[in-house]
């Protein structure tokens, strides 16, 4: 993975590079004064000291434009150069090659600088008529070699700014996903929960007057469905504080100790199906969860499955009986969850489970390794059909 961290800020790496250069310049100019200690020349101090100048005020952090550089830089080591007939004036050029090379930002400021190099070279040779002596071939050489280091450093600095780019995309990928795995849970929990809460509350009113002890029992079950989903949030929520947990702090329950509780997983399914049973939703159920092998990834995605396919069923059939089915196929290797139940729904009237609960069905399900289809059926029934795979070696 990109760890972006331990690259350098764009200004911390713009800074070292500027002190490095800055540094070859210096040492350049002071090649260019004491490179050959027979023909010292105050002309050429006078013109190396000229040229650092630019260096200085980068290194000071003020950003001369390009052009500004290259007029005093070159104009320096030509002074070096052609009118102190000091070959060694070449050194500071080049240097300066490389930086505008990497700071410039039109082709002609990113050429020009290596041209006027070379240019410099040719022209002491000229003046000098001979090659051999003034280091003309080499010299212009060394102004391609500085013209492909300065491609070099702007392509680094590039490569730089694009990973950065890069990890802050990531970043904020990771954060919708995970925004979006918690909404999934917190939406799986609360529809479920409230859906059979309603029930229990609705039966409760009708059973009222004629029959108060089957309403508080109703009222009952509905305090017990809603603690429990008050319990599944507070998990939910403290998958947020996971940092937290792994420094010592913990979630904490409403009574003041560490709260624990398993995650949902393939055998609550029978207890779940029970839930809706007992809010008076007619389930045919065949459950064969007998010795199957699944992680917990698959497994907390089998029961989310049933339960958002149940909620489906209150929420846009209501009363319509539902056949559900959970088992592996004949080698054990996939889970298959199907739920059908008759609905009203036709091809002609737009379906109204295009939700977050059908959608987060899909995304559990892709991200366990399975497949899902969920949609009207030929026979005027609403159909889900889930297959998850089983990795073996993994126990619920």
């Amino acid at each position: 993975m990109l760890v972006v961290e331990d690259l350098p800020t764009a200004s911390a790496y713009r800074l070292s590079t500027t002190v490095v250069m800055s540094i070859a310049a210096t040492c350049a100019a002071l090649i260019a004064i004491f490179g050959d200690k027979t023909s010292f020349s105050w002309t050429t101090v006078a013109f190396a000291f000229a040229g650092l100048v630019p260096w200085a005020v980068e290194s000071g952090g003020v950003r001369i434009p390009p052009v500004a550089f290259y007029a005093i830089s070159m104009a320096s080591a030509a002074g070096i150069v052609l009118v102190d007939r000091n070959p060694g004036g070449m050194f500071p050029a080049m240097i300066a090659v490389v930086w505008l090379t990497r700071c410039a930002r039109t082709t002609l400021m990113i050429a020009l600088p290596a041209i006027t190099a070379a240019g410099l070279a040719v022209g002491i040779a000229l003046l000098e008529g001979t090659t051999h002596e003034t280091g003309a071939i080499y010299f212009t050489g060394g102004a391609g070699v500085a013209f492909l280091a300065g491609l070099m450093i702007r392509r680094q600095e590039q490569l730089v700014e694009e990973l950065r780019a890069a990890r802050v995309r990531e970043t904020e990928h990771a954060a919708a996903d995970e925004r979006t795995r918690i909404a999934r849970e917190v939406h799986d929990v609360v529809a479920h929960s409230l859906t059979v809460t309603m029930l229990h509350v609705t039966g409760a009113r009708r059973a009222l007057h004629h029959d108060p002890d089957r309403a508080a029992e109703a009222l009952e079950r509905a305090e017990t469905v809603g603690r429990e989903s008050l319990d599944s949030i507070r998990q939910v929520v403290g998958l947020l504080r996971c940092t937290e947990d792994a420094t010592g702090g913990g979630d904490t329950s409403h009574d003041g100790h560490a709260h624990a509780a398993p995650l949902p997983q393939l055998s609550d399914i029978p207890a779940l199906v029970d839930q809706y049973r007992d809010a008076g939703m007619r389930v045919s159920a065949e459950l064969d969860l007998d010795d199957v092998a699944a992680d917990g990834t698959t497994s907390l995605t089998a029961f989310r499955v049933v339960q958002e396919a149940l909620s489906n069923v209150l929420q846009h059939s209501p009363g319509s009986p539902v056949e559900l089915r959970v088992a592996t196929d004949g080698e054990g290797t996939v889970l298959r969850i199907t739920a059908e139940n008759p609905t009203t729904e036709t091809p002609d009237r737009p379906s109204r489970r295009s939700g977050l609960g059908l959608r987060g069905m899909r995304e559990r399900v892709r991200a366990a390794g399975g497949s899902v289809d969920a949609g009207l059926t030929e026979h005027q029934t609403w159909r889900i059909d889930a297959a998850l795979p089983l990795r073996r070696g993994r126990f619920s």
